[in-house]
């Protein structure tokens, strides 16, 4: 479950103000919106990279607004992946966890299991939002936020990713929050949240 209760933050010259919604525990939820209209902000304040000047931010039920991001369970998957450039794929997908068998299962899961030896530096864009996304996942998080994390895979490799991620969440039951642009994106999500400078103008089930 994610809860923000009227959270708001000043980031430079932008902000977020009152900000409220519930995911329930196990949904999959998708939030739209404009450029720079604050869903990556969002989505840091859930993940604890920055916080709140106002309003309590809630994950399964815990008071998460003012922890440090490594106790929260929650794992970010920014667009980008910024993978560690000194580990290869298997050791950034372990990075947290004490588990081989967790690398070769979710490498496996999404198609990846061949990248596991490789350096970082010879991957291309959408593999390593895959690396990124299965490292996010390895520590088993509760909460698991998504930003733009398919937008560099073709068509096909991203409805297997968004497949085989439901079928982890319907495994492990966490929670998703899930920035995209992609229509497409929306075909295992429960609700749509859509933001526009820095306020939620919208929250609807799909």
């Amino acid at each position: 479950m994610i809860e923000c209760r009227n959270v708001s933050v000043r980031v430079g010259n932008f902000g977020l103000h009152d900000v409220s919604f519930v995911i329930p525990t196990g949904a999959h939820a998708v939030l739209s919106g404009p450029t720079a209209s604050g869903k990556t902000t969002l989505l840091e304040l859930i993940a604890g990279a920055i916080m709140p000047t106002a309003g309590r931010i809630m994950a399964n039920g815990t008071d998460v607004t003012f922890m440090p991001p490594e106790v929260r369970r929650v794992g970010l998957v920014p667009q980008h992946g910024y993978l560690f450039p000194h580990l290869n794929v298997r050791r950034n997908i372990e990075y947290g966890t004490a588990g081989k068998s967790s690398a070769d299962d979710l490498s496996r899961g999404f198609g990846i299991e061949h990248l596991l030896d490789r350096p970082v530096a010879s991957l291309s864009g959408g593999e390593r939002q895959l690396v990124a996304l299965c490292r996010a996942l390895s520590p088993r998080p509760a909460v698991l936020l998504l930003d733009e994390s398919f937008s560099a895979l073709d068509v096909a490799l991203r409805s297997k990713a968004l497949r085989e991620l439901a079928i982890l969440q319907g495994d492990r039951e966490f929670t998703v929050l899930h920035v995209t642009h992609l229509e497409s994106d929306t075909s295992v999500a429960a609700a749509r949240l859509e933001m526009r400078d820095g306020t939620l103008q919208q929250v609807r089930s799909l």
